[in-house]
């Protein structure tokens, strides 16, 4: 045609605050912390999530409802401790983060996603960080939050009274906290990794899973036939060890404490499990954004 012809799209620049990188970490922290509990989404999606925070919590009110019960016979100890319930929980914890770390990574790349990012101001870094912050809120409340509901609930129910348990229990607070962490990495970091080399959720948590019970199982076969030193592949066993170190506990004789490994050489194992797992993430994404 000779003439030009002009179209009104009504486009409309961006009139509001311009958030730059920052708010992009941000809303991808927010966007990740719904994804792993299913919020604005599907109902299937929010089941296995409610599932495992059910198991997680219950088992706390349950500990609490029975110390009512025992109190009658006199001041029994606990049915359940702190250092214990890590223990208990270890498999969730496990599971939780290999759902949760499929969850915030797999689709953005399945489904493109990935490519909207790279088109905004944002690095590799960003995304990852801003991935990885949800994961540690809510892995972190999912691990913590029975320790809290344990705490207040059996100083609410309490002889010597709701203040006076509390305050002599407080320590509790920080180290479950600071063990909670030590789980978050030792589970989370791997989980990182297997999530962004798989295409698929299912696969990529069913092979982690695999994997790290596969190792978990050889590690202990191998100590037992006299072979010690393998024990510090197993990851459990170091998070557990940790643990107990924080808590001045001594739930059970660990893997690697059959090894000669000590506690803080344990944590060092994990911090460089996590920095490798971190290197291994960060390498994926610079090439996609």
């Amino acid at each position: 045609m000779p003439e030009g012809v002009v179209y009104d799209l009504g486009y409309r620049p961006h009139e509001g605050e311009r958030l730059g990188r920052a708010g992009a970490v941000r809303a991808l922290y927010r966007d990740g912390v719904r994804r792993v509990l299913g919020m604005r989404r599907r109902a299937r999606r929010k089941v296995l999530p409610a599932v495992l925070i059910g198991i997680a919590v219950l088992p706390a009110l349950f500990f609490v409802a029975l110390d009512v019960f025992l109190a009658d016979f006199g001041d029994l100890p606990p049915f359940f401790d702190h250092p214990g319930y890590f223990d208990w929980m270890g498999n969730f914890i496990l599971i939780f983060c290999a759902l949760a770390a499929g969850e915030l990574l797999i689709p953005d790349r399945q489904y493109g996603t990935i490519a909207v990012y790279a088109s905004r101001p944002l690095r590799a870094a960003d995304y990852v960080g801003g991935r990885a912050a949800a994961m540690v809120a809510v892995v972190f409340g999912f691990v913590w939050l029975p320790h809290l509901v344990l705490l207040v609930g059996r100083a609410w129910t309490s002889s010597e009274g709701f203040g006076a348990y509390l305050g002599g229990n407080l320590d509790v607070l920080w180290q479950t906290a600071v063990a909670t962490l030590v789980y978050l990495a030792a589970y989370s970091a791997p989980a990182f990794a297997a999530a962004v080399y798989s295409s698929r959720q299912s696969l990529a948590i069913f092979l982690y899973l695999v994997a790290f019970y596969a190792v978990f199982a050889t590690a202990h076969a191998v100590v037992a036939a006299g072979y010690r030193i393998v024990g510090i592949v197993s990851l459990p066993d170091h998070a557990g060890s940790v643990k107990d170190w924080i808590m001045g506990s001594d739930t059970q004789e660990w893997l690697a404490e059959a090894a000669g490994i000590t506690p803080a050489l344990s944590l060092l194992i994990i911090a460089a499990i996590t920095g490798a797992s971190a290197w291994l993430v960060m390498r994926r994404y610079r090439s996609e954004l």
